[in-house]
């Protein structure tokens, strides 16, 4: 009994390490930095309190500290360009997915447009669990990646209208390839962010401006909403019936959008115009939502930046 009353005493007056703590207060705003990171995609890992980002330079993953240095947490040679990323806190893991803007220092003229890809890394030290490869050859690009409750993972690419499924263990099928979901003509992106719902998905089509519905029991029956929301990036679900979304078209605002008829039509209820250049993605923490801007701008225009942004929706 004393040996164990002395280990809870030790327990007691041991200092809290940074990544234990809860983050203090809620920042509207954190001015993240990390050299040339240009982070598309952000999450949040609830059991450390921290952000997560990608970098489409780079692809890594980085832990954002409360000053808002960015310390990297996955640098697996594998990955080229990081876009979309979400924590298991469940099952302790981080799904990343992997594919290549042709901006990144691991860009390969093979790869470029080319490669689909998700890694799958532990949450706490960042070693890979599985590295799934998707689709290569030309026409092939991994976005964004939304997670079911049991650990299966949906990842679009947002040339080939593919919506790829990841089960635990990495096995991948291809869940639907329709022709509705592919890049348009027009140019801009096919499919983009994408939102669990239950028994359904929702993804955007950035180039068509438009959401796209995907039930889970019938894949193929595929449905597409229009509404005012301009080039619909990022997705994050507030629930069944709501989702808030990135618009990076000129008017670079994030929009709520509702859902009364089961995801037939939506409704604007609530639009922000974003003070940052390029936002992209978004992410739910205790604190609410957030949206990243890695000074994509910038990197499009040829330049780069050690500055992005974590801002309070």
């Amino acid at each position: 009994m004393t040996r164990i009353l002395l280990s809870l005493v030790v327990l007691l007056v041991m200092p809290m390490s940074p990544a234990d703590a809860a983050p203090a207060g809620c920042p509207p705003v954190i001015a993240g930095t990390g050299a040339s990171l240009h982070p598309e995609g952000v999450t949040y890992d609830p059991v450390r309190h921290r952000f997560l980002v990608g970098s489409v330079t780079h692809g890594t993953v980085s832990r954002i500290g409360p000053n808002g240095q960015a310390r990297t947490l996955v640098d697996d040679p594998w990955l080229i360009t990081t876009m979309g990323i979400t924590v298991d806190a469940r099952r302790g893991r981080l799904l990343v997915t992997n594919a290549d803007l042709g901006l990144a220092d691991r860009s390969k003229p093979e790869t470029t447009r080319a490669f689909a890809g998700l890694g799958i890394y532990d949450l706490r030290t960042g070693e890979a669990i599985h590295r799934v490869t998707l689709a290569t050859g030309p026409g092939h690009f991994a976005n964004d990646v939304a997670l079911a409750p049991d650990g299966t993972a949906f990842v679009t690419d947002s040339i080939s209208g593919a919506i790829y499924r990841v089960t635990p263990s990495g096995a991948a099928t291809t869940l639907v390839q329709h022709p509705d979901l592919a890049q348009p003509q027009t140019g801009g992106w096919g499919l983009n962010g994408i939102a669990y719902l239950g028994n359904k998905l929702v993804a955007a089509l950035s180039g068509a401006h438009k959401l796209a519905v995907i039930p889970l029991d019938k894949p193929q029956n595929v449905t597409t909403i229009t509404a005012a929301i301009g080039a619909p990036d990022g997705l994050l679900a507030l629930g069944r019936n709501r989702i808030l979304l990135v618009d990076n078209t000129a008017a670079n605002r994030v929009v709520e959008v509702r859902t009364t008829d089961r995801w037939r039509t939506v409704e604007i209820v609530r639009e922000t115009k974003w003070p940052d250049k390029a936002p992209t993605t978004l992410t739910q923490t205790p604190c609410g939502a957030y949206a990243v801007a890695g000074r994509l701008d910038v990197l499009l225009g040829g330049g780069r930046s050690d500055e992005f942004v974590l801002r309070k929706v």
